[in-house]
């Protein structure tokens, strides 16, 4: 069985096409979700394989030189609900 690993940020909301494109990039790294969008921020949920969690950090660590991301703790309602785009 695989486990896997959800980390959420907050970024510009004009940043998500561009974190998509990247982590797409990258096939089978992570999945891309969407959650919610407030004003000009947005909440995206980046899901990850255990096995993979380091290459994940090398790549937000290379990403922060270009956009800003914020490590933020999940929804307090859950994210399943909210969700508004599809998978990278």
């Amino acid at each position: 069985m695989f486990s896997s690993i959800k980390r959420y940020f907050l970024l510009d909301r004009r940043d998500v096409a561009y974190l998509k494109f990247i982590v797409e990039a990258y096939e089978g790294l992570a999945t891309l979700s969407t959650l919610e969008r407030t004003g000009d921020d947005a909440l995206v949920r980046l899901t990850v394989l255990t096995s993979c969690a380091a290459d994940l950090d090398g790549l937000i660590s290379a990403l922060r030189q270009d956009i800003a991301m914020t490590e933020t703790t999940p929804p307090p309602d859950g994210d399943a609900e909210k969700e508004e785009s599809s998978h990278a």
